[in-house]
């Protein structure tokens, strides 16, 4: 099992670029049972980084993938809460769709989880 310490860290300390790079080296050299697991990590790093960034379609986008693959881990996957973080990442995405249909809805930032162990 890979240590993904770091870029746990850079995600929980809102570092989502980061993240994203960390989680995206691990990816490139992953066997095959792994490989949607950090796609997904990835891109729902993605999915926060556009979030911050006011790019909410980008953030729906990112969010919606990234959750499809990781659904695949659940509950849990290197020790990570993957049931609490997905759900949490669901709320995200009905929050943008509200902001979709509302322009005058405010979007939650306190609403991007962090990753738990279990």
């Amino acid at each position: 099992m890979k240590d993904i310490s770091q870029g746990i860290n850079y995600f929980n300390n809102a570092d989502f670029f980061l993240a994203h790079d960390f989680f995206e080296e691990l990816w490139v050299n992953s066997d095959r049972e792994d490989r949607k697991f950090f796609q997904g990590l990835i891109q729902v790093s993605v999915g926060c980084y556009h979030l911050i960034c006011n790019n909410y379609s980008g953030a729906v986008n990112q969010f919606t993938k990234g959750i499809q693959k990781l659904n695949d881990y659940l509950p849990s996957y290197y020790n990570i809460d993957l049931v609490e973080f997905t759900d949490k990442i669901d709320r995200l995405i009905l929050d943008l769709k509200e902001y979709f249909s509302n322009n005058n809805y405010k979007i939650d930032f306190g609403l991007i989880p962090i990753i738990k162990f279990n």
